[in-house]
């Protein structure tokens, strides 16, 4: 089943030009017909202060539960593990639903 990432930012563009809607955990591609389950979650951009990367996220996508499970603290567009603070970018984790008729 296909996955994807979507910022929030890109979300709130497509909504507000109505090329998507999420309600209730789904995520509708209107344009493709297309509906996605979706949790929120974060895209690992870059490691504060330039430090090594000991956790391998960067460029890895982790569900917030994920975050929550590993101890990791969550705040706007930082997340800290352990003594490490990255730069992330909020937005949602799907996975396709079934196309219709298939």
């Amino acid at each position: 089943m296909a996955r994807l990432f979507i910022s929030q930012e890109r979300l709130d563009e497509w909504t507000m030009d109505q090329k998507a809607t999420l309600e209730s955990g789904r995520l509708m591609l209107n344009e493709l017909g297309r509906a996605f389950m979706v949790v929120p979650a974060v895209r690992f951009l870059s490691v504060a202060g330039n430090e090594p990367d000991p956790n391998d996220f960067l460029n890895r996508v982790k569900t917030e539960v994920e975050l929550t499970e590993i101890g990791a603290d969550l705040y706007m567009n930082s997340v800290i593990h352990g003594d490490i603070a990255y730069d992330v970018q909020p937005g949602f984790m799907g996975r396709a639903e079934p196309k219709s008729g298939a």
